[in-house]
């Protein structure tokens, strides 16, 4: 990677006593910054500053203390978009040997510019070559750089002339170009001399750190093992028909190191059994095939390959296996049982492993299975093959995107990946990491010598993906369809129904609706698809398809069923989402506060929610998505998404326009204008607002508008914008005309609602006394009418009037029934903002403690909640409040 040099950072971290120290740290992907853990922690104040001198705040992701290792963020500034994660490696400690050549760039003390005594230290880089002894420090699980560079005396007893170099990330050569990052300086023993460091290795910190969603996109979970193994030499003496090693294959070393381990171990006193099993077109024949050459200094009697599926019979591929050992076809016993004898026999003539390919069910391979010691068996299929025992099974998944990517650039060539490295990038993401399909495209690229830009293009269109992915002699449609036809009726055609879903995992019993079975069939059918690898576990009783996967089903779909079934099976699923929704949101409150269940369920629905309303928008089924989204609206706002509450809305405008439900038209517009305006994006809400008094007005006719104070709602939401643009004064005339609305129909709930809009109008012009005057007479007839909602409501916007006349004790007297109503009505959100009111009073009292103490619960609350726009929002609050004590 040519920019490999850019990316090493220098860590800058103030103390609580303000001084600032300096460590390095590596930009190992789009913003993550690995480093030392000593290096941030108990930071007030964290940068990373970059070798152009820009400076971006950054934040701590995890620290593994024991390890000394930390994961940053940054937070904050213009980093590349296209920036690849590095690609990592282990380091096998179990032979002794040398890892390199290695190389790290930090910013050790000795390379310190002057600059003032209260200025933040700044130094210019250092790169250190050396390498890595596999034999040493096993017991403290650390490693030792040697190093060439000899730096210049720090000055001072007791100082290390490499201070500072903790966090630089050590990088080696695997012997054939690649480079990987393998561990992070440390430390630096002066007992030790200037050319040694100490490195601390990535591979526990990586294991653990894997499954998270930075260890996915950095690939931590298919790390590479250094130093590399030499090729075994060829053995001429052995029986071998295995296919070529190919140049290209890339990384699954840590599959490689388990099924080594497997196959070796008890050699001498078991027959091994490993079943690498995965979809189609992951590439299992293609790991056997290099397992298979890697262990020739193993397996030097025999290494055979079958087909087994090619075979017509088992027998028929033990007469196979038997021409491989050499016996001529004049030669080969006639009686099955002799044949079976002659098999054994060679088998024990010497250390052999057979690759039992393409296998579908246990009983192909059973009957050739070695029965002595000595012989090792590596079976490939498409399922797990449950029912063979004594196996060890090793699931093959797509590749992560970088390894995908790192296949792509192997057979297209680094310079075609280099000049456009986003659209390749994009190629691996579409073909979602399968290797076959990778294969066939850089093949494409090849051959017609076109752009990967160009390429792209044509992946995109959904409808022919599959079809671009076809070559000479393999595609990924007839690589599927093996699989496919396998199945039984009932499972193909739920296999099918799965291609209508829009969303990118499922449930049993949503799938269930989808294919119009019992719960209990979808469940032994999905059991079937998983087992064949047709569908993947994605979670406690949640599913997913690979996306190629996913189109395949639609063709499928498309070919063998009608336009009809295949409608309804898409309404069918759509009214799963509608009647799970309104069973929760039809209950009274819900809107103010979703039941607990309803809040769990979105937090894993509300990707695949928007998904399946999108395709419902292009589909027309516009009663369907306005039936979804109303229900929709108590939940995401609960949630404080509003790019959500915009996507979904924008949706609900155009389909109940189109319908011609005026009601949810006029709803869906002004929560889409609220959702713009809270986007900061006002300028694009006056239409909207417009609109809905047009839509509002032509509803006069009492039979047709079943609630004549629509108008004085949309009319308020209309003044809140006009408060946004900081136009108060505006807002007050919109307040003016939707208050005699009100009057004029003796709606004294919508009144007291009204005054708080009216209130807030007033603070903003800093009439502050005419904001309490105004919640004062509001708060008296909500007392007097009894109603404890409007209570709390005019309270808390009193307490905002109180805060703006100083009146601080006032404030908190009017808030603490507010929130004792929200703790008791456990509505996490609502009790949030009560909180953050709270909090803002004790700042403008000049308490900043109490006022963290409110920000820090409403903040718990808020991740509680996920709210990710205000959870931003109070943590820049605390982080300013840290300097107010």
């Amino acid at each position: 990677m040519p920019e490999l040099t850019a990316r090493a950072v220098e860590i800058l971290r103030r103390g609580p006593g303000g001084r600032w120290n300096v460590g390095s740290g590596y930009l190992v992907g789009r913003r993550w910054v690995l480093s030392a853990a000593h290096n941030v922690m108990d930071a007030e104040t964290l940068l990373v500053r970059r070798v152009d001198e820009t400076e971006h705040p950054a934040e701590v992701v995890v620290v593994d203390e024991p390890g000394d290792i930390a994961l940053l963020a940054v937070t904050e500034g213009s980093l590349p978009d296209d920036l690849p994660p590095v690609r990592f490696a282990r380091v096998d400690r179990s032979r002794t040997g040398q890892v390199g050549p290695c190389w790290a760039i930090g910013f050790p003390r000795w390379k310190e510019r002057p600059r003032g005594p209260e200025e933040v230290p700044q130094r210019e880089s250092a790169q250190v070559n050396g390498f890595i002894p596999t034999g040493s420090n096993l017991r403290t699980n650390l490693m030792e750089l040697g190093v060439s560079l000899m730096p210049r005396s720090a000055g001072g007893r007791g100082v290390s002339e490499w201070q500072g170099m903790s966090g630089a990330v050590v990088f080696a050569h695997d012997g054939s170009g690649d480079e990987y990052a393998i561990g992070v300086v440390v430390e630096h023993h002066l007992s030790e001399g200037p050319s040694v460091l100490t490195v601390a290795p990535l591979d526990h910190w990586a294991d653990t750190v894997r499954d998270t969603p930075w260890g996915r996109e950095l690939g931590l979970g298919n790390l590479a093992r250094l130093p590399r193994p030499q090729r075994p030499r060829p053995f001429s003496s052995g029986h071998v028909n295995l296919s070529r090693s190919l140049p290209d294959f890339t990384d699954r070393d840590e599959a490689i190191a388990k099924a080594r381990t497997l196959l070796t171990d008890r050699l001498t006193e078991t027959c091994p059994l490993v079943v690498l099993h995965g979809m189609a077109g992951v590439g299992k024949t293609e790991l056997a095939n290099e397992l298979a050459h890697r262990l020739a200094a193993t397996f030097t009697h025999a290494r055979i390959r079958v087909d087994v599926a090619a075979a017509a019979t088992a027998d028929a591929a033990m007469v196979e296996v038997l021409a491989a050992f050499g016996l001529p076809s004049d030669a080969m016993p006639r009686d099955p049982g002799q044949r079976r004898r002659e098999f054994q026999s060679r088998l024990r003539q010497g250390p052999s492993l057979l690759l039992l390919d393409n296998v579908s069910e246990a009983r192909q391979a059973a009957p050739l299975l070695p029965e002595t010691p000595g012989t090792a068996v590596i079976v490939t299929s498409r399922t797990t093959l449950a029912s063979m025992d004594g196996a060890d099974r090793l699931r093959l998944d797509p590749l992560p995107d970088p390894e995908g990517l790192r296949l792509l650039e192997r057979i297209v060539g680094a310079g075609t990946v280099g000049r456009d490295r986003s659209s390749a990038l994009k190629i691996v993401e579409l073909l979602a990491g399968l290797p076959l399909a990778i294969r066939i495209a850089a093949a494409h690229l090849v051959m017609r010598r076109t752009s990967p830009v160009r390429y792209l293009s044509e992946l995109q269109d959904e409808t022919r993906r599959i079809s671009r992915l076809q070559g000479e002699d393999r595609g990924v449609r007839s690589s599927f369809e093996l699989s496919y036809r396998s199945l039984r009726p009932d499972t193909a055609r739920l296999f099918r129904h799965l291609g209508v879903l829009a969303g990118r995992d499922f449930t049993a019993e949503m799938v269930a609706r989808t294919g119009d079975v019992d719960d209990e069939d979808a469940e032994r059918m999905l059991g079937e698809l998983t087992d064949r690898h047709l569908t993947e576990i994605a979670g406690e009783d949640r599913y997913r398809l690979h996306d190629l996967l996913r189109l395949y089903a639609r063709e499928r779909m498309a070919d063998e069923e009608s336009a009809s079934a295949r409608r309804e099976a898409f309404r069918r699923s759509l009214n799963w989402y509608g009647d799970r929704l309104h069973e929760w949101m039809a209950r009274p409150g819900a809107h103010e506060q979703p039941p607990a269940d309803a809040i769990a369920w979105f937090a894993h629905e509300s990707l695949n929610v928007r998904a399946s309303l999108r395709a419902a928008a292009e589909a027309r089924e516009d009663r369907l998505v306005v039936r979804i989204a109303e229900s929709l609206y108590g939940l995401i706002f609960y949630r404080a998404h509003w790019e959500e509450m915009e996507a979904v809305k924008a949706l609900a405008v155009e389909a109940a326009r189109r319908v011609g439900d005026a009601p949810a038209e006029l709803g869906s517009l002004i929560h889409l204008a609220e959702a713009r305006r809270l986007l900061g994006r006002g300028a694009e809400a006056p239409p909207l607002y417009e609109r809905a008094l047009e839509v509002v007005r032509s509803m006069d006719d009492p039979g047709k508008m079943d609630d004549p104070g629509k108008e004085a709602w949309v009319l308020t939401h209309f003044g809140d914008f006009q408060c946004d643009l900081d136009q108060p004064e505006r807002a007050l005339d919109r307040y003016a005309e939707a208050q005699a609305i009100y009057r004029g129909r003796d709606d004294t709930a919508g009144e007291i609602w009204l005054a708080a809009h009216i209130a807030d109008a007033y603070g903003q012009l800093g009439r502050y006394a005419d904001a309490a005057r105004v919640l004062e007479d509001a708060m008296a007839v909500s007392e007097r009418r009894g109603d404890r909602d409007e209570i709390v409501w005019c309270a808390w916007h009193l307490a905002l009037a109180y805060d703006g006349l100083g009146r601080f004790a006032d404030a908190e007297a009017v808030l603490r029934p507010a929130i004792a109503f929200h703790r008791e009505i456990e509505n996490e959100a609502g009790l949030a903002t009560m909180l953050c009111i709270l909090g803002g009073v004790h700042r403008h009292a000049g308490r900043p403690s109490d006022a963290r103490r409110a920000y820090s619960e409403a903040l718990d609350l808020l991740v509680k909640i996920d709210a990710p726009t205000r959870v931003t929002e109070v943590r820049q609050i605390l982080a300013d409040l840290s300097g107010e004590d």
